[in-house]
Parts: C-alpha cells; sequence; structure tokens
C-alpha cells in the first residue's frame, strides 16, 4: 500500500526520517509542478536521490561520458548489461572496473546532497512512497543513513549562501589563470586534492560554475568548495563579461537602455506613493485589538492545535500503512514512536476526540 500525501501537511524532511526509522525498502517521488525528484531507499538507508531524468542528457551514463569519465564504447556496453540485469549503471560501470568504487560513492553521494539540499526547501508539492524491491549490491556502492545526510546537508545550507557569493553566481565564468596554464601533470598532482585537480583540469577551456559542476560530477557545494580555493591561490580567474566597446566608452543603446530602465523605476515608485496617499487609514482599533496579548495568545493557539492535527493524521496514515488498519485509540500512535504524548491533546491538554472503524476515522 502507497504512503503519499502534501508538503504543506507533512514535511519532505519528516516523511524521509519516518521512511528511514521504518526501514522500508522502496521509492519516494516527490512532485512540484513540472519537477519531479526520486529517492531509493534500501532497509531504510538511502541508496540514490536524483531529479527524474526529462531527456537523456541527464542520464548518469551520458554526464559520466561528457565529463570524460568513460568513453562511448564503455557506455554502450554498460547500457547492453543493463537491459539484461536491470542493475543500476554504476555497479555495472564497477563490476566492468572502469570506474572504482571510490568513484562510484563519491559520485552518487554528492548527487544526493545536491539533490537533498534542493528537496528541503520545497514549501508545497506531493510526495508518494510505493514500497518495491530495489536493485542493491551493498558491495558495490555505500548506502547512507538518513541522519547521517541531513546533518552534512543542513550544514551545505547553511554555508552556500556565503559560497556562492565568492564567486558571485553560478553563471560566472572561469579560467586558468595564465601564469598556471602551462603547469605540468606532475605540478598538478602535488599541488592541489582530487576535487580541485578535476576542477583545474576542466577549466583549461573557460567554463561557467553551473557547467563545472555539471561535468565535474562533484555537485554544486563540492565545485564551488573546490573553485574558491583555486581562485584564492589565483590558480584560476574569472572571465569577465565584454560589455564596454573601443575603450570605456559604451555604445547608445547602452545608455539609453540604462537611463529608460531608471527611468521605469521612478515611474513605478511615483505610482506607489500616490496609491498609498488614497488608500483608506486602516482600522486602528482591530489592528490594537490583535496585538494584544490575549490575542496573539488565542492566535498562537490555534496554529499550533492545526499543526497537531494535521501530524496526527499523518501518523494515522503511517499506521495505517504498517497495520492495515486504524488504531482503536491515539495512545497507539504513541507505543508506535509515530508522535509524542502531548502531540495527540489540544491545546487545554485535553485528548483529540478520535474514533475509528477499521477503514476509517474520525478526529476532532
Amino acid at each position: 500500500m502507497a504512503l503519499e500525501g502534501k508538503i504543506i501537511d507533512f514535511g519532505v524532511a519528516d516523511i524521509l526520517q519516518l521512511i528511514s526509522q521504518q526501514q522500508k525498502t522502496g521509492v519516494l517521488l516527490v512532485e512540484r509542478g513540472t519537477e519531479s525528484i526520486e529517492v531509493l531507499f534500501w532497509n531504510g538507508m538511502i541508496v540514490s536521490a536524483h531529479p527524474v531524468a526529462k531527456v537523456d542528457n541527464d542520464l548518469l551514463g551520458e554526464r559520466l561520458l561528457k565529463s570524460g569519465f568513460i568513453t562511448d564504447d564503455q557506455l554502450q556496453r554498460a547500457l547492453v548489461t543493463q537491459r539484461k540485469n536491470h542493475q543500476h549503471l554504476g555497479e555495472i560501470l564497477v563490476d566492468m572496473t572502469i570506474l572504482s568504487k571510490e568513484m562510484l560513492d563519491r559520485i552518487i553521494h554528492n548527487q544526493i546532497y545536491d539533490t537533498f539540499s534542493d528537496l528541503f526547501q520545497w514549501k508545497d508539492g506531493s510526495y508518494v512512497f510505493q514500497p518495491t524491491s530495489v536493485n542493491f549490491n551493498e558491495k558495490v556502492f555505500t548506502p547512507l543513513g538518513f541522519e547521517h545526510i541531513i546533518l552534512d546537508v543542513l550544514r551545505m545550507m547553511d554555508e552556500w549562501p556565503l559560497m556562492l557569493k565568492s564567486v558571485s553566481s553560478m553563471e560566472a565564468v572561469f579560467k586558468r589563470n595564465d601564469n598556471f596554464n602551462s603547469m605540468s601533470t606532475a605540478d598538478v598532482e602535488n599541488a592541489m586534492p582530487q576535487d580541485q585537480k578535476t576542477i583545474f583540469y576542466l577549466l583549461d577551456v573557460p567554463m561557467s560554475v553551473s557547467e563545472l559542476a555539471y561535468r565535474s560530477l562533484l555537485g554544486k557545494f563540492a565545485t564551488v568548495q573546490a573553485l574558491r580555493t583555486l581562485l584564492d591561490r589565483e590558480y584560476v580567474e574569472r572571465v569577465e563579461k565584454e560589455n564596454l566597446v573601443t575603450g570605456t566608452a559604451r555604445t547608445w543603446q547602452q545608455f539609453l537602455g540604462a537611463r529608460l530602465f531608471a527611468l521605469g523605476w521612478y515611474c513605478i515608485l511615483l505610482l506607489i506613493a500616490v496609491s498609498l496617499v488614497s488608500l483608506k487609514p486602516p482600522d486602528l482599533k482591530i489592528t490594537f485589538r490583535l496585538l494584544l496579548p490575549q490575542g496573539c495568545i488565542h492566535s498562537a493557539s490555534q496554529s499550533l492545535e492545526h499543526n497537531k492535527l494535521i501530524k496526527v493524521k499523518n501518523a494515522l496514515q503511517i499506521y495505517f500503512w504498517e497495520h492495515g488498519s486504524y488504531p482503536d485509540e491515539l495512545n497507539a500512535l504513541v507505543d508506535a514512536a509515530l508522535v509524542q504524548k502531548q502531540e495527540i491533546g489540544n491545546s487545554t491538554g485535553n485528548p483529540f476526540r478520535y474514533s475509528s472503524q477499521a477503514h476509517t476515522y474520525t478526529l476532532q
């Protein structure tokens, strides 16, 4: 039986944690608009997390090919094997000794971290978890526990704004510094760790940060981290976009465009000011009443109680999925470690009114 719901009711991190704690094997599909992300679980451990490929260029094999990790002939042979036994392509490449286990771990781990960094920021959408068998060879790839992932991902999300600022943007273009462009392979091997070497070699031609992340298979966080170090050591430099014509003189199109843009903003600000003056002033009595302590406490209590109800409803869904029927009492959810004792009662401390009829229930 599938487990499904809305992100607004039950957050992505919560559903991932529940599946992990229950040591389930299957596929979690999370969707938002045209975006879809797939997370594969094996005995509660995460073995893969990636956007659902829309085109062939997004597939792992195509990315390995473009990054120079494998040849076209090696990819085609691996795909033939994959069609026969339905293994993960990475496992096949390790079995064929084309990729090392360490390299496969690095590639898939980076993809999981990058995917979760994006997924944890989704505030809406839907999810469905389908218990099913997952082809996985523990000897080839090291799975990740959710508790391990979430700590690293939260740290990455916290550091990301400052890191991105250090390289300007994902669309900024970089190249090797001319002073280091002729470095020998031996010098590079001695001077840099693996991630930095990968980025340095790719920058034999100018490339944007987003393209570097895609081509290197390091993921955006590790790519920016390596690039920032190379910048600090002056091994690479940013390529400034050409926006000047003949010295420092701008073309008349650029000159006029900038001023028209500024004029447009002045007009918008003037319209906003006129609108604010003509608006009816707010009812100060109502506003003051809402700001009183009693009003704030009442609003907070209502919000807290609503959140508790949502959590209990989702816990009931999990319980039903596990046992095939709803519990006779809400205390069963506490015994199953799906909610805490204080979460099955309202703001006054009284238990929620609940009754069940095996395949349905009422909750107030």
